[in-house]
């Protein structure tokens, strides 16, 4: 994508193309259908460049995940990124699943096959990250859509990654202890932050800049209606997947059927920052009584970004458009 630039030199109108300059990202996973979705849509995408995929246990245990990141690679031709896996459990406690609504397979009303000719790298997610990062000092970013462990990990091992990451952009935090006009953030736990709040901990203390996507967001201020769904299947193959998947995957606990798009909003929110509306706060983590409650605190110095409001219309549409945009094999 190119940008005509005009400058003015010496009272001279003078024309140059400036190409714009992708962004270098590492993504942490567990796919999960929500990661496949956002992920699927992201491999062709010409703002990114994505140096590592890293697996993580969360959604489903590691093997699991493992197999369904390298099953989407294959389905799109992009073996090309090296896949590294990752922690196959939480940093200090049991680690819970989420079969219930990412189903068996963890990829919902889609069946992946059982096995995949892809490997991962030798190389450990946490070894991997270091290494691209240390390829990419202060021009790699991190999209993180699965529990935090990997990234806990790494940062406990390897402390000087935190002067060399770009900016983090993950899901998973519920605000609570403040209200103002508009929604009320009133829910405060969500998988990804339950699952491993000492690792969280460790990354929100690191001083890392960050953009946190709230999970209600994804759930309520943008997700996508049944009959959103439904549309998807005649699109295209990859329209076709992405239904198979989200057909197994209704959100519980609303009288409506729609489906949520926490991880989409988080990779949007590095591609397309603009359709959010975000504050600076503070942020902390419970890691004892209620394990993944976070509490924000506003503070317009504040090294996390929360995405407050969404340009709902907008998000669907660049989503049905890059549907059409993806190639399967």
């Amino acid at each position: 994508m190119y940008n005509e630039v005009t400058h003015v030199i010496a009272g001279k109108k003078i024309k140059r193309d400036n190409k714009m300059k992708k962004k270098n990202v590492i993504i942490d996973t567990d796919p999960g259908v929500d990661d496949a979705a956002a992920i699927v849509l992201s491999l062709d995408d010409k703002l990114m460049d994505i140096k590592l995929i890293t697996t993580v246990r969360g959604n489903k245990d590691i093997d699991t995940v493992t197999r369904n990141m390298l099953h989407i690679l294959e389905k799109y031709n992009r073996t090309d990124i090296p896949v590294a896996k990752g922690a196959a459990r939480a940093m200090q406690r049991n680690s819970p699943d989420a079969e219930f609504i990412h189903q068996k397979d963890g990829m919902g009303g889609y069946t992946p096959p059982a096995k995949v000719k892809t490997k991962p790298i030798r190389l450990s997610a946490v070894e991997a990250m270091y290494k691209v990062i240390c390829e990419n000092k202060g021009n790699i970013n991190i999209v993180a859509l699965g529990p935090h462990t990997n990234l806990g990990m790494l940062i406990k091992k390897h402390p000087d990654v935190v002067g060399m990451i770009n900016h983090i952009y993950t899901e998973g935090c519920s605000p609570y202890g403040w209200e103002e006009e508009g929604p009320k953030w009133i829910h405060y736990r969500s998988f990804n932050a339950s699952t491993d709040p000492e690792a969280v901990k460790i990354v929100l203390e690191s001083g890392i800049p960050m953009s946190y996507i709230p999970s209600r967001m994804g759930r309520e201020l943008a997700n996508f209606t049944e009959e959103e769904v439904l549309s998807m299947e005649n699109i295209n193959e990859t329209g076709k997947f992405i239904y198979d998947m989200y057909s197994g995957y209704w959100e519980h606990g609303y009288t409506d059927k729609r489906i949520a798009t926490n991880d989409t909003c988080a990779m949007l929110a590095l591609r397309y920052p603009k359709l959010f509306k975000f504050m600076n706060v503070d942020m902390d983590i419970d890691t004892g009584e209620l394990p993944g409650k976070t509490t924000m605190t506003p503070n317009p110095k504040g090294h996390i970004k929360l995405a407050r409001s969404v340009d709902r219309e907008k998000m669907h549409k660049d989503f049905f458009e890059a549907i059409k945009k993806a190639k399967m094999n």
